[in-house]
Parts: structure tokens; sequence; C-alpha cells
């Protein structure tokens, strides 16, 4: 991937550079990158003692807005990836609810002006992640499950989303296919906080009789359906009643919803109409009431209801937050940067050979594909990191190797963390362009490794790390190329990425038997139709892929 400048007697170095033969001194351009270098080791011991709070992998939605601000995250560092967790604040504005905290209690309070949640909060992440009864109270009633606490973590409260939505009548559902948590909540209630009506029953001589108390000027009416009979009050409270009183007439009656109107639903077990046979209306000035039994002769009826024998019908689901499959693939170097160079091959167009057929393979499978370079030209690697942006899927850097040791041939994937061979840094500065230049981005790259200083710019590392082994196992499988695995490293072209990320070797140009085979077809068809297995698979596992979630 480094650029070289060919002589006829090279002096190789790592990854095929050539460098002069030393000298007793070293140049002050020598010299910086050298302290720079030192410089990235130290930062490197301070990230590795660093702990990992926590790491975003999906997106959340509510009610089909995309919340970058709110999360998700997973507090995979203690061993939690399965619980998704939202920031308490964004969350909260995007519900259209309010957020306290009641220190004195140390709870984290939620309320709606119907519901009160609280949520017991705690700055111990790995104690706070158990799940226990008690944690969150709705209403003062205990959440039906045990739950984690809510997390303080540098100052910024999280919660777990799917409580949270269903403490206030939501729920939250995950799809995969745009790995997306989407949390869907209900209909605001107009009547929310108005003092909800229970209804009374009676049962006498050859009628049952339905009353409840009413505004005197409380609008009324009746709708009657095969078996039923159902009474509509526009805009009044009605509390949950389903009741079952046994013998006579009524044999069931129920709160429902009419054509966006609270009703109350009496089923009976004889026949009406919408003539008036079976029941009657009547009221006086404070109470509304229907009488139904067999022999009864009221006022023709407003109109149809529902049958209540009929199945109910299914709400239209409200379609997914689908986000569409883009996929965006960088073909390393170009223009004046030839990269890799020796005597069989040439770094920069094998790698956009591959790019162009990998960008066709995915095509044709439905997947939107930008290039960010589709003929020899060069772009800065600035520029190249600004394609990995969150509207998009999955960022793939191709590129080839070399070494100062022509035996080293293989193929290996990489994603964006700090290497835990320091050795690993000389690998990183040469990558991000070598010398002083090289050492300045690979520093700037260090300083957004540590996942727990910035959140919203981290690279999504697990799913980065399930991409870049499917693509890994592809490879290897089709080519039969020495597998050389996946790791870490520093490389800046994948620094930004807040998407899955990846930075694959196809192989080593420097090796006399895989150089040339990089420059044939089948070879190179080959390599892109397993990137491209790689990624679909990816893709169409949410992010998962395969069987990589029980290794």
């Amino acid at each position: 991937m480094t650029t070289v400048a060919r002589r006829r007697t090279p002096a190789p170095s790592r990854r095929g550079r050539e460098v002069p033969r030393p000298a007793r001194g070293r140049s002050p351009r020598a010299r910086g990158a050298a302290v720079l270098r030192a410089v990235l080791v130290l930062l490197l011991v301070a990230l590795a003692a660093a702990g990992h709070a926590q790491q975003r992998f999906n997106f959340l939605a509510v009610d089909d807005q995309v919340l970058d601000a709110a999360g998700p995250y997973y507090f995979v560092a203690y061993g939690d990836s399965g619980n998704a967790f939202a920031k308490a604040g964004p969350m909260a504005d995007a519900m259209g609810i309010d957020l306290d905290y009641d220190a004195d209690a140390g709870q984290l309070v939620f309320e709606n002006g119907v519901t009160t949640a609280r949520w017991d909060v705690t700055r111990d992440v790995a104690g706070g992640l158990e799940h226990r009864t008690g944690t969150l109270t709705v209403n003062g009633e205990p959440f039906p499950r045990a739950i984690p606490s809510a997390l303080l973590v540098d100052g910024t409260s999280y919660v777990a989303v799917t409580p949270l939505a269903e403490a206030f009548g939501g729920e939250a559902a995950w799809f995969p296919s745009g790995r997306v948590i989407r949390v869907t909540l209900p209909e605001p209630d107009p009547l929310a906080g108005a003092e909800r009506r229970t209804p009374r029953v009676g049962l006498h001589d050859g009628y049952a009789r339905v009353a409840i108390d009413v505004p005197a000027d409380q609008p009324a009416d009746l709708l009657v359906a095969d078996g039923s009979v159902a009474l509509r009050l526009p805009g009044l409270p009605l509390a949950a009643t389903d009741r079952r009183p046994g013998g006579g007439p009524l044999q069931r009656v129920y709160r429902d919803t009419l054509g966006g109107d609270p009703a109350l639903v009496l089923v009976v077990d004889h026949a009406v109409d919408d003539a008036g046979r079976g029941y009657r209306l009547g009221r006086t000035e404070d109470v509304v009431y229907v009488d139904v039994g067999p022999d009864l002769q009221g006022e023709p009826a407003a109109g149809r209801a529902p049958d209540p024998a009929d199945p109910p019908v299914a709400a239209a689901a409200a379609p997914p937050v689908e986000r569409r499959q883009v996929v965006v693939i960088d073909a390393g170097h170009g223009g004046h940067d030839p990269g890799t160079v020796s005597d069989w091959a040439q770094e920069k167009e094998i790698v956009l050979d591959v790019s162009l057929r990998l960008a066709e393979r995915l095509r044709n499978a439905g997947v939107e594909v930008i290039l960010t370079r589709d003929d020899d030209t060069f772009l800065t690697l600035q520029d190249r990191s600004t394609f990995a942006t969150t509207d998009r899927n999955v960022f793939v850097s191709v590129h080839a190797n070399a070494a100062p040791n022509r035996g080293a041939a293989g193929i290996e994937t990489w994603v964006f963390g700090e290497p835990l061979d320091p050795s690993l840094i000389d690998r990183a500065i040469q990558e991000n362009g070598g010398g002083e230049v090289g050492a300045a981005l690979t520093a700037e790259a260090a300083e957004v490794a540590d996942i727990a200083g910035d959140i919203l710019r981290e690279t999504q590392l697990n799913y980065s790390l399930n991409l870049a082994q499917l693509v890994q196992d592809e490879m290897v499988d089709a080519t039969g190329a020495n597998d050389r695995g996946v790791r870490k490293n520093l490389f800046y072209v994948i620094r930004n990425s807040r998407i899955p990320a990846i930075l694959v070797e196809l192989g080593f140009v420097s090796h006399p038997e895989e150089g040339r085979r990089l420059l044939r077809d089948d070879y190179r068809s080959d390599l892109a139709d397993a990137l491209a297995d790689g990624i679909l698979t990816f893709l169409d596992a949410g992010g998962v892929g395969g069987d990589l979630a029980a290794r």
C-alpha cells in the first residue's frame, strides 16, 4: 500500500518501501517521526489500560425518526451485548416525556402526565447490568420483569430501550435488514388525565341494564351488529372494562373504540337489529343506560357496529424503518500514488480492478454501491474517510500488501482499533502516508481509538469484526491463500467511520507466486466474488453474519 520509487538495487523495508542505506546521523524529519512514534506507543499503552465503556452497533428510531443522538449503546466490555441502551435525555425528548433526577432516591423520573416511571440509577456499570426486579416502577407498580438499572457513565445517563418504551405503552422491535431498533409509541390519548367513568351492570326480570354516569350534555347513540349493541359516547373517558355478568340476556360488556370514539359493547344472547329489536336506549340528566332483552323494542340504532363474532382485523403494521443497503468501496491509492510496486504487480491497478468487479457483483444483488474512485485518480486519506457516513451500511477499503521478506504471503483483514502489538505502529504510520505525515495521521487516529472517549464517532468495533471475519473466511476459502487473520490497527482511512468498516489486503505483490497470481483475471474474479459473498452475508444477517454470534 506504500508508494515506492523503484531503483536498480533496492533496499526493501516494511511494505516494500525502498529506503536509503543507513547513515550515521538521522535527519530532522526522521527524528520528528521517531518522536511521534514514541508518543504513539505511550498513547496506546494508556488506551489499552482504559476500559471501553459503551459501543454502538445499530441505529435507533422512535416513530420512524432515526435518533443519532440517543444511541443505541451496548456495554460489551462488561459482558453485555444483548441489551440496547439509549441516552436518557435524547430518548425522553423523542418520546415526548419529561425527565428529572431524584437525587434523594437515586432515580431517574420519566413523566408524561399519565404515567410516571422511576428507574434506579447507578454508576456501577457491571452491577447495574444485572437484571433485577423492582429496578423500574411504573405508576408505583414494579415493572413486570427483571431488567438492568439505569447507568450513569461520565455524567450521561443511559436506560434500556425496550423497558422504557413498554413503560409508556409503546413497543420496541428489531429490524435486522436495516440494523434498526424501532420504538413505536401509542397514539396520544386526547382524554389523558381526565376522570374515567366505570359502567354499572344490573340484572332485572327479562332484561339487563348497563348504566354509566355522564355530563348532562354528553352525546350518546347506539350501533348494532349481529349479537351485539354498542353504546357510543364521544369524548367520554371510559375506565378499562371487561365484565361477564353470567345469567340473563347480557353475556359480556367491554370497553372499545368505534370510529375513534369511546364505546361500551354489549354482547347479548338474543337477536337484535338496527330497527330497535332487543334493546332500548334511555337517559336521565346525568346517566345514560342501555337495556337489552329479547322482548324489548327501542328506537332504531344510528348504524352498524363490528360483529364481535368476527375475528379482529389486525391493524396494518407500520412499515419498518428500512435503511437501503449501501456499500462504499474504496480502492486504495491511485493517480500519482501507485501504492506497493514489485517486479510483478502494482497495487493501485490490482485494487481498482477488484473493486470494480466487486461493485458489479453487489449491484447485481440489489445493493447500492458508491466507489471512492472508479479510475486512476488520487484521493487523500481524509477525503476517502468522509464516505463512511451513517446513511450507508458498510465501508470496505481494498489494498494489496508487500514485505521485505519475499516469502511473506496471504490475505489479512483489518479493523480500526489499538493494535495489540506495538510494533504495528510502524505499519500504521506507513499505511497512513509514511514519515512525519504518516506519524501525524496515526497520532490523530489514535485520539479516537478510545471508544469511551468519543462514543458518537467510534467505529462500531464488534460489527466491523464480524464483517471482517466473514470477508476473511470467504477470501481464504475461495483462493486457498494463507490466512493471516483479522487484526486491529490505527488506519486513518477507517478511523472516522460510524458504520462497519474494514481494510482488506488481497495478498502480497512482493511474493513471487502470489504477486503473479494477483495479475490473473480469474484470481481477481475469485477475490471479488468472495468479498461480495462476505458482505452480502453480513447485510442479510443484519450485521451479525451467519454463525459468528455463536463463536
